[in-house]
């Protein structure tokens, strides 16, 4: 991939690799010093480029901490209670961040006073739900999910099928109907059953390859584990129906360690999805009732150069 500036999109932030900021600062020494300058690895002049290019990309790992630590979806320790005054919620003693972004999930939705909002809430408090997600097709045909006219869809992650449908029951509004490829039982006002239908989430399967040149001093065995542990947590955190922005990943990559940071450089980060061909270095798209998820074992694979 060519050197860009970097630039913020509807999709996220992007930022050039170190690769891509070398070849740029070679193609300029070249341009001020001529096209034959000697520029192999061994060369003083390359290994100062090199230099060079590894600040600058540190520079970027800083920003993308930045820029991730204004969202809550991917902020943690002292920068995500920094934003939780404007949930109106405390870090409880002990708590996780994974639990704490729960929490501002459900604050969310309960301060709504739309209908899919309060149903979307009440699902989520469910007996074992992880996620959900509410969609509504208020047209008089049926959406491009599928979704009949006036009707909702409920899509969950876990949840004990009775719990998930009387959540449905009692908070969906009158007249509207429910679809869905799976169902639980509901009991209505007079005692009797309903039986009521939703979806069940699906795994979007990825393999993620991250490129990584350990510096002098580095340990290989410590940035797999580091690193490792936080892609693996960054993907856990993916809501539904979201997709994956891949440039991100450089950010929680150098985030996973802040002292382990300077021992490495990240080269590049390719994704592939089972049965599709070629890699994906931008954005993952992911489907509505899916749930994006590295293949179990294999998953990601971190290649040391």
């Amino acid at each position: 991939m060519a050197y860009f500036a970097p630039y913020i999109d509807e999709s996220g932030i992007h930022m050039p690799t170190y690769e891509d900021r070398l070849a740029e600062l070679t193609d300029a020494y070249r341009s001020i010093f001529g096209l034959e300058a000697e520029l192999s690895a061994s060369v003083p002049d390359y290994q100062l480029l090199s230099v060079f290019a590894k600040a600058l990309d540190d520079v970027s790992a800083l920003v993308l901490q930045a820029y991730n630590s204004r969202n809550p979806a991917y902020a943690s320790g002292q920068a995500l209670d920094l934003l939780l005054p404007q949930y109106g919620i405390t870090r409880e003693a002990g708590e996780t961040d994974d639990s704490v972004r729960s929490r501002i999930r459900h604050s969310l939705a309960s301060r709504s006073a739309g209908s899919a909002d309060a149903l979307l809430a009440a699902v989520k408090s469910a007996r074992g739900v992880v996620d959900a997600l509410v969609y509504v097709n208020e047209t008089d045909s049926a959406d491009s999910i599928g979704i009949p006219a006036h009707s909702i869809a409920v899509v969950t992650r876990g949840g004990a099928p009775n719990a998930v449908a009387q959540a449905i029951y009692d908070k969906k509004a009158p007249g509207i109907g429910v679809w869905g490829s799976s169902s639980g039982i509901a009991m209505d006002a007079e005692g009797r059953q309903q039986t009521i239908p939703f979806t069940r989430y699906s795994d979007k399967m990825i393999l993620i390859h991250l490129y990584i040149r350990v510096m002098e001093g580095g340990d290989q065995s410590v940035i797999r584990e580091k690193v490792n542990a936080a892609v693996t947590e960054y993907i856990g955190n993916l809501g539904l129906a979201v997709p994956l922005n891949v440039p991100q990943l450089y950010g929680i990559v150098y985030a996973a360690d802040p002292k382990m940071a300077r021992m490495f450089v990240v080269l590049d980060i390719q994704v592939n999805m089972p049965g599709a061909t070629g890699v994906v270095r931008d954005l993952v798209p992911c489907g509505w009732k899916e749930k994006i998820t590295p293949m179990p074992g294999t998953g990601i694979t971190i290649h040391f150069e």
